[in-house]
């Protein structure tokens, strides 16, 4: 069931020189599969890992029934050289009052160390704070997920502290890092390799 409704201001396919943003397809389950299969990318996650590509399926509905909603969107990273699914940008807990939203992300680990995720995040980020004209971004982390921390500042965010106790992951309560960018400070290059 692909959601044809076009009324979300984040409904937008982004491109790069490597990479398609677009919306989330049921196709797209196998290649989703791939990662959310795998125990290292999910020990850092509230979600145990899928054990069956039905799982993954229920997900990507979920994420497809979203996209009639005007506070969230989920972008597919789409590796344009192979036209595969690799990953999700999602923005998330947005108000457009007050001009703010939260980042996420995921990545294919057969996809990580060459700058993937650092592109499609600042591709997400300069749309948001250009097109869509958010002001704040912020994304938060768990203090031991230093891959991902790593690119929270390279795309130059600032950190804004800890929130203790904020996630129950898998059973146990664990910290998030804050860091936050704004819309003037958006200076970042987009790709680093």
């Amino acid at each position: 069931m692909e959601v044809t409704e076009k009324n979300n201001p984040f409904d937008k396919d982004l491109k790069t020189s490597r990479l398609l943003l677009r919306r989330v397809r049921e196709s797209d389950s196998k290649d989703m599969f791939e990662y959310t299969s795998n125990n290292d990318i999910t020990k850092y996650l509230s979600w145990y890992p899928h054990s069956e590509i039905a799982q993954t399926e229920k997900y990507i509905a979920h994420l497809i029934s979203e996209y009639v909603m005007k506070d969230r969107f989920a972008w597919a990273i789409e590796f344009s050289e192979l036209n595969k699914f690799i990953g999700i940008v999602r923005i998330f807990d947005v108000s457009l009052v007050n001009k703010r939203g939260e980042l996420s992300y995921i990545l294919n680990p057969a996809f990580q160390g060459r700058g993937i995720a650092l592109e499609a995040i600042k591709t997400v980020i300069d749309f948001c704070f250009g097109e869509v004209g958010l002001n704040r971004i912020q994304a938060k982390c768990t203090p031991d997920n230093l891959p991902s921390e790593r690119v929270i500042q390279k795309l130059g965010m600032s950190y804004e502290g800890t929130l203790k106790e904020f996630w129950l992951n898998k059973g146990n309560y664990t910290d998030a890092k804050l860091y936050a960018l704004l819309a003037d400070n958006n200076v970042t290059p987009a790709s680093e390799n």
